[in-house]
């Protein structure tokens, strides 16, 4: 499956949301220290990628069949991961929108691996002012890993 979705996101509380459709996890519990230091919070069928400013935010959402071949240089922030979509409908809102009217895309049930990429970051001059940020999250079959900081947006982070 190859499929490419662009959305524009209220990244209110400088967050975004993709869910498998059931999931219950508590978002306060999964923004851990760790999760915070690499912008992606992980939890059970959900995972919340961190943006860099709390209004909207263009996002893009890819499903590729393997895992695609990036050069970590060429991005200000990876991060690698995995989600489990037990119901194949990954919602994908921000997260005080209401659930039943969020975006969905729906997926072969299963386990993907993922990278959250983060690009633009030089172009933020304020959180309200028009930026070239965008967040990327690329999806593909795979089995469960732990989320992995490849590259921190801050020079010498990591």
């Amino acid at each position: 499956m190859d499929l490419n979705r662009k959305l524009n996101i209220f990244a209110d509380y400088f967050q975004f949301v993709l869910m498998d459709e059931s999931s219950e996890d508590d978002f306060s519990e999964i923004w851990t220290d760790e999760a915070l230091e690499r912008m992606l919070a992980v939890g059970k069928l959900a995972i919340c990628p961190g943006t860099l400013r709390n209004i909207e935010v263009d996002i893009e959402v890819r499903v590729v069949p393997t895992e695609p071949s990036i050069n970590v240089a060429d991005h200000d922030h990876v991060v690698k991961g995995s989600i489990d979509i037990p119901t194949g409908k990954l919602v994908v809102m921000g997260c005080t929108e209401y659930l039943p009217d969020a975006q969905r895309i729906e997926l072969s049930p299963g386990t993907y691996q993922l990278l959250f990429l983060v690009n633009g970051v030089d172009s933020i001059k304020t959180e309200w002012e028009p930026a070239e940020d965008k967040y990327t999250v690329y999806l593909w079959s795979g089995p469960l890993r732990a989320p992995k900081l490849l590259k921190h947006w801050r020079k010498g982070a990591v």
